[in-house]
């Protein structure tokens, strides 16, 4: 369980960072599977980039298939 309040401003930590976006979906997958230690997870990461292109990453996590 995750609480709400910590997973948005940890998310906000990430707005301003020059990093791709599927680094970041990769990244909070592997924080998550490190604090949390799921035996599944998903992150999906909806991008709205200037311009009008919108980007949809995700990654996942299944700790019986490592």
């Amino acid at each position: 369980c995750l609480e709400l309040k910590s997973l948005k401003y940890y998310t906000i930590f990430y707005r301003n960072i020059g990093i791709f976006n599927e680094h970041v979906v990769n990244k909070m997958l592997d924080d998550i599977a490190k604090a949390a230690r799921p035996m599944w997870a998903e992150v999906v990461g909806e991008f709205n980039a200037r311009g009008g292109i919108r980007t949809t990453v995700s990654a996942e996590y299944n700790r019986r298939r490592k």
